[in-house]
Parts: C-alpha cells; structure tokens; sequence
C-alpha cells in the first residue's frame, strides 16, 4: 500500500513539474506559482526539479537576485540545491555580465559538495570569456580537465568563441583543426561558431573554406550560416561574393524571414545600385515574409536615397498602421533625407517630433541636421542645435569647425575644435588643418599657439 501511494506521489510529481515547465516556458511565471502553492495545500511537496525549473524561469525574466530567492525557498523546504541549480544560477550571472558572482556561486558549489559537471564549467567559461576575462576561463578549463571532467561539444564551442573574442582567430583556427583530426564530432553550431568567428576576425577566405567544407559533411548549412558568410562579405568589400551566398540562401530554401533581404537592400544602396535594391525589395514582399521595424526602416532608407521622400512618409505612415512604432533609426533616415534636398525646416520638425516622443538623444540625426546647416552657412543655428544635445561625438564637432573655417570665423573655429578635444572627441585632420591655418592667415597667432597645445595634450592623453 505504501509502495502504491508513493507511486502515485511519484507521478504526480512529474506531472507538476511538467505543468510547471509549460507554464514558464510560456512566461506565465504568477501562474506557475499559484500552481505550486496549490499543490503544497493538496499535500504534493515539490522536489528539486519543480524548484530547478521556477529558478531558471525567474533568473530568465527576472534576474539572479529572483534566482537567488528561490534557493532560499529551496532550503526552507528542505530541499538540497543540486548541479543544476547552481548551473541555473551561473547563467543567469553570465546573462548579467557578472563574472564575479558567478565565480563565487561556484566556490559556493563545491563548499556545498556539489560536484560541478561540465555545464557547470561551460556556463562559467561563457560568463568568464564573455565579460573580457579570457585567462581566467582557460584556467577554469584547465580544472575541468584536472577533475577528469569530460568536456562535450558545447565545451569546444566555448572555447572555440572564447578564442576569437579574445581576438585569438589563429588559435581558435589551430584548435578547430585539432579537434578534426582527433575525431572528434562536429556539429552544425561548431562550424558556425568557427564561420562567425573568422567572419568577425576580417578572415573571409578562411570563413569560405569552413563553410565549403560543411557542405561536404553529414550537416547542412542553415540560416545562420548562410546569412554570416554575406553579412561579412559585404562588411568587407567582396559584394559579389555576398550576392552569390544570398542567391544560395534563396535557392536552398533557408530564408524563413525578411532580414536576409534588408541586408541585401542596404549593400545594394550603399553601393548606389538602386534598380537592384528596387527588385529585391519586391522580392522581399512577395516572399509574404512579416516586415518589422528593421525591414521598414530599410525600405524607408531605400526610398530617401533615392530622394523620394514622399513614398518614404507613405511607408512610415503604413508602418505605423500595421502597428509598429518608429524608431530612432527612422528618424535618423528621415532626417538624413530631408537634409539633403534641403528641407531643413522639415528636418527640424522631425527632430521635435523625436523628442516629443520621448526618444533618448539621436547623435546621428542631429548630426545629420547641423552637417545640413553648415552647408547652407547657417552656423550660428548650427551652434544653437549643439548647445541643446546631450551627447556629441566627432562627427558633430568636424561638421561645425569645418563650417565656421568655411564662412571664416577662425577664432569660433578654434574654441570649438577645443572644447571638443576637452571632452575627449576628436575631428578629422582636415577640419584641424582649415583651423590653423586659418588663424594664421587671420593672423591669431596666440589662438595657433593654444590649438597646438590643446591637441599635443589630447595625443598624450590617448597615447
């Protein structure tokens, strides 16, 4: 009788925790809480998986302090934390970029005689290398190896990442091969994590030769692969080498949503190839892939670049209409397009609306208008808009000293070039060459003499 009884208890156990696990995944946490409470008052106490499950919900949505709450619960109740649950709370760390805190609940691991396992290492090299401390993840793998834990895939790809984060693209490269060699079995992830990585690293003859590789193993390229071969390609100037892993991607049938598309848009618009963008545009639309946020704003640039304003605002409107907000990068767009056919005003009335939208400060796009104003010799306006921004960068201070040396207003000129070296920006070398030789012309020889002194101290400073 009490066999059967704990039988039943057993079941319905793993029942709950199922019902648990559907409720987080779903992210009704309150709801998967008020479940447990009720099978508490029923008699059916929780065991380690039900709070397992709730704690890595909580670190997901919440935090790792609300992970952290669990564990006490945990404890309240009797029961003991096990692998899992501190393998939870590293990555909710990790998620956090809180290396420290997850070194410290791994210290609190094996005080507690919990022996780590290797996604107990692989949680912390991930959190270690992805928050800038490369020597300290090798030498927690080094204690991996030491504990005679034995690495799995998951392990390699960390690693594998960890190498070309650290900006150790050969190393990463040699340990690729290694495992080869070896035999050791790779999957889909490894060799995108080795495609990614050489792709990052500027090395898209190395990224090409994995990828031809793949295509010769048991595993097919997917999305990923596909659309981090051409994001590089047209990072790096081989354009046609990008068309051709598109048309790859549209031929193999990987395309599942639109931003394949917009990347090919924006490489096509920036190379001034208009009537291509044109057909890939419709392409996109055909394919009835859902356009978000990036998808209209591509559209949008599209539309600006080749002056026609009008339909930029239609799609903006129709944007709206199907439920999406603008963004801060349709405004930059808008901006940037008004500003070059010389609507200035518009742009103005555009940087208003951002505002009144609440919208954090767009450098791009006020810079964008005070590049505008400059040209048109309008710099006293120009100096207005700068004094109203939160954060300025070197472009806007190249832009306004290049306009004030245009209209010859040296000593203007100078103060700014100044004021942005203070702060720590910098202008082009040609905006500081119209500045001094400006006021030597003018004859400001003690405004040269305080220029010099500013930017020899600005190099040190950097140096």
């Amino acid at each position: 009788m009490a066999a059967r009884r704990r039988a039943q208890l057993d079941l319905s156990r793993r029942l709950l925790n199922v019902c648990l696990a559907a409720l987080c995944r779903g992210g009704c946490l309150a709801r998967a809480e008020s479940v447990l409470v009720d099978a508490i008052r029923l008699g059916l106490p929780p065991d380690v998986v039900t709070y397992n499950t709730l704690l890595a919900a909580h670190c997901r949505a919440e935090g790792l302090d609300a992970g952290l709450a669990v564990v006490h619960r945990m404890r309240d109740a009797g029961v003991r934390p096990d692998a899992v649950t501190y393998n939870s709370l590293i990555a909710g760390a990790s998620r956090r970029g809180l290396p420290m805190r997850a070194l410290d609940l791994f210290d609190e691991m094996l005080r507690s005689g919990v022996a780590p396992d290797a996604w107990s290492y692989n949680a912390l090299m991930h959190c270690l290398f992805r928050s800038g401390h490369p020597e300290d993840a090798y030498r927690v793998f080094a204690d991996m190896a030491e504990k005679g834990v034995a690495p799995c895939a998951t392990t390699y790809n960390t690693l594998l990442d960890g190498l070309f984060r650290a900006g150790h693209a050969t190393n990463a490269y040699r340990m690729f091969r290694y495992l080869q060699r070896v035999g050791l079995p790779m999957g889909i992830v490894t060799y995108n994590t080795m495609i990614n990585g050489l792709c990052r690293s500027g090395k898209v003859g190395y990224a090409r030769m994995v990828l031809k590789e793949l295509g010769r193993t048991e595993h097919a390229p997917n999305a990923v692969t596909y659309t981090t071969v051409m994001k590089c390609c047209f990072r790096y100037g081989r354009f046609e080498q990008g068309l051709e892993t598109f048309l790859s991607l549209l031929e193999g049938g990987y395309i599942s949503d639109a931003f394949p598309y917009c990347t090919v848009i924006s490489a096509l618009v920036k190379k001034g190839r208009m009537q291509e963008a044109n057909i890939y545009c419709e392409l996109m639309i055909q394919s009835g892939s859902r356009l978000d946020n990036a998808c209209y704003n591509t559209l949008i640039y599209l539309r600006c670049q080749e002056g026609k304003l009008d339909d930029a605002f239609e799609l903006l409107n129709m944007m709206e209409e199907g439920g999406l907000e603008s963004d801060e990068y349709t405004f930059s767009i808008l901006v940037n397009g008004l500003c070059k056919i010389g609507q200035i005003e518009a742009a103005e009335k555009q940087l208003w609306y951002m505002e009144m939208r609440g919208m954090q400060s767009n450098v791009v796009a006020y810079n964008s208008l005070i590049d505008a104003l400059c040209k048109s010799q309008e710099v006293d306006a120009a100096i207005r808009l700068l004094h109203t921004m939160k954060l300025k960068d070197d472009f806007t201070y190249t832009s306004l000293v290049h306009g004030l040396c245009k209209v010859g207003r040296y000593h203007m000129a100078s103060k700014f070039l100044r004021i942005c070296l203070h702060e720590g920006n910098n202008v082009l070398a040609s905006a500081k060459r119209a500045v001094i030789s400006g006021l030597r012309s003018a004859g400001f020889k003690n405004d040269v003499r305080k220029v010099r002194s500013a930017l020899y101290m600005a190099r040190l400073l950097r140096s």
